[in-house]
């Protein structure tokens, strides 16, 4: 490549009509290809990623280690790891006085890991020789628990190393100082759209050749970021042409953006969320290879769970107690389903309502009609009905829905009890796919005792002698009237496709809540059927807390 970028240069002072791309190039300086290409050669292992709790021990035990917050003043000023000094994304390369030698271990940290991989590279281009970049950011720091301060120490000043070129220094300055606001990401509906009205003028797929071959979006260009730099030539040769880039979920995207940024790209971004923010927003890919018949048996739960929370309607597949009313008077083919235990349905239920306890929900579909079948799913307290709701969902049961508040709150006279029980024959369940059923069926053999709720009370207990992770799955408009101090906000809508806000040990202890327990439990639902140990629902949800007596906060 060096070679080349000189040969380019020699043909650009004797030919200056020559090719497009070649004018382009040879105005690069060749320190900075030979920067970039020697960068390009040794990425670091994991590409540069540290994770929290890691890193958490190497504070303690690593003297020499250096934090840099690249996040803005205000929010450094509210909250940051003990130590770590605050410079500010676009204004790293102008304070390389602040930094160590080239060769201190040093860790880049900002919000939730989209920007500091960008400065992590920027300075390893450089010729910083141990950076890395914490994964998941402050998000997940206090996530994991651990602590926080206002208290701001020293920055060091000295001089920026001497052994930084120039030209090198200069074309990483204007790569990170250039930013635009977002940091450079663009959505996976933002892209879709560009792709049909503006087309980028290049879309790069940085991922490797093996993942490339399951699927890439249309119109993509692979260039495996560990080549990165001998794809140089096909670059367009307008400096400010659009390209953007993608991996698997953003982070090799960043850096790979970063390493264009440095080549003179003004125009860069990188998918938010990478090829599993695409799939996520339902948006296709090509050249996936068809499935075997032995293959057709195994599932995508992510993707499953993906596609069905994102073709949710408005009510979530709630029902409020006088449409129950109005339902069971004027439809006469509506199949009432009780998911109590047989116990509670003895006590009275619904008339004409199955009883199905949830935990044997599978066991028995053979007394549901068709997929087409327009069913009302009842409990006690409105938790259970939409955990059995959502399994039914997931098998085909489009018209499944839960009653909200279940038998508990039915006013007197709105719908009669009865204690006669339901005499149904049973026929033949319908055709499921066979590994959407055994997940389901997984599901549902393992719901715990007390289903998965805690209560206020409990909750109140845990925040102050073990926190979990807690999180509000509202809508922007409710969680501005307050949140659980601490909770971290994901609405249901895009809970799926922010998998990487999620804690990443599988057994933290996370509860989850909304207003009344609907939609937290499809969350927790979600969370438990890919694999998470420890989650919860708040029972009754805001509603219950507030009727404690517990404080919301505003943010």
């Amino acid at each position: 490549m060096r070679k080349l970028a000189s040969l380019l240069l020699v043909l650009t002072l004797v030919l200056p009509l020559a090719l497009p791309f070649g004018v382009a190039l040879a105005q690069e300086s060749t320190a900075v290809l030979d920067a970039l290409q020697a960068y390009n050669d040794n990425l670091p292992a994991g590409f540069g990623n540290i994770q929290v709790a890691d890193l958490s021990v190497e504070i303690l035990e690593n003297p020499d280690l250096v934090l840099i917050d690249v996040r803005q003043p205000e929010e450094y000023a509210e909250g940051h790891i003990e130590g770590a000094i605050n410079i500010p994304i676009r204004e790293v390369a102008k304070n390389l006085d602040k930094l160590p030698a080239l060769d201190t271990p040093i860790v880049v940290i900002c919000g939730s890991s989209w920007s500091s991989p960008q400065v992590m590279t920027a300075l390893q281009i450089l010729g910083y020789t141990n950076v890395r970049n914490m994964a998941g950011g402050m998000r997940a720091w206090k996530e994991a628990g651990f602590p926080v301060t206002t208290e701001v120490p020293e920055a060091a000043a000295g001089e920026t190393p001497a052994e930084i070129d120039p030209d090198v220094l200069a074309a990483v300055d204007a790569a990170l100082s250039g930013l635009p606001d977002g940091w450079g990401s663009i959505k996976a509906e933002d892209l879709n759209i560009a792709l049909i009205e503006n087309p980028p003028a290049m879309l790069i797929d940085v991922r490797t050749p093996d993942e490339w071959a399951n699927g890439y979006i249309a119109g993509a260009t692979h260039m495996p970021l560990q080549s990165l730099m001998s794809f140089v030539d096909d670059l367009p040769a307008d400096k400010d042409a659009n390209i953007v880039v993608y991996c698997a979920v953003g982070h090799r995207g960043n850096i790979a953006a970063t390493m264009l940024r440095t080549l003179g790209y003004t125009n860069v971004q990188n998918l938010s969320g990478g090829i599993g923010g695409w799939t996520g927003a339902n948006l296709p890919l090509e050249g996936a290879p068809e499935a075997t018949a032995e293959e057709a048996v195994e599932l995508d739960v992510a993707a499953l769970l993906t596609d069905y929370i994102a073709g949710l309607p408005g009510s979530f597949n709630a029902i409020r107690i006088p449409d129950v009313a109005t339902a069971i008077a004027e439809n006469e083919d509506l199949v009432l389903v009780d998911v109590r235990t047989a116990e509670e349905y003895a006590n009275g239920h619904f008339e004409g309502a199955i009883n199905i306890p949830i935990t044997e929900l599978t066991d028995h579909l053979d007394l549901l009609p068709n997929l087409d079948a327009d069913i009302i799913v009842y409990c006690g307290s409105g938790h259970r009905s939409v955990l059995g709701m959502m399994a039914l969902n997931l098998l085909g049961y489009d018209k499944a829905l839960s009653m909200l508040g279940g038998v508990k709150s039915v006013e007197e006279g709105q719908i009669p009890l009865v204690t006669e029980p339901t005499e149904v024959v049973a026929g033949t369940a319908p055709a499921f796919d066979p590994a959407v059923f055994e997940a389901v069926d997984a599901y549902i053999k393992a719901i715990p005792q007390g289903y998965g709720t805690i209560s206020a009370d409990d909750l109140n207990v845990a925040l102050v002698e073990n926190p979990p992770v807690v999180i509000d799955v509202r809508t922007d408009p409710e969680v501005a009237n307050g949140i659980i101090e601490g909770a971290q906000h994901i609405t249901l809508s895009a809970f799926l496709t922010a998998q990487a806000d999620w804690p990443q040990d599988l057994t933290t202890p996370v509860v989850i809540y909304d207003s009344d327990g609907h939609r937290s439990a499809m969350a927790m639902i979600a969370m438990q059927m890919l694999g998470y140990e420890n989650v919860k629902s708040l029972a009754g949800g805001v509603k219950a807390w507030t009727a404690k007596g517990y404080p919301l906060v505003t943010q």
